[in-house]
């Protein structure tokens, strides 16, 4: 699934939502899910490979290294 996959699904707005690089668990952005359409088309392809959730209003998403 890519990121843009999963955070179209969710229903609310005022998750936040925090990726991450697997590899490296660099943090590449955190943000409201409503605004991952603002998103780079580039990151938005990018396939997800885990995600948690932290509490009722956060999740963190670890993305594959680009280009896997």
């Amino acid at each position: 699934m890519t990121l843009s996959g999963i955070l179209s699904t969710l229903t609310t707005s005022n998750v936040t939502v925090t990726v991450k690089d697997l590899t490296s668990g660099t943090e590449i952005v955190s943000m409201k899910a409503s605004g991952y359409a603002n998103l780079d088309d580039t990151l938005e392809a990018r396939t997800v490979a885990q995600w948690q959730i932290e509490s009722a209003t956060k999740i963190v998403v670890l993305l594959e290294a680009a280009g896997d």
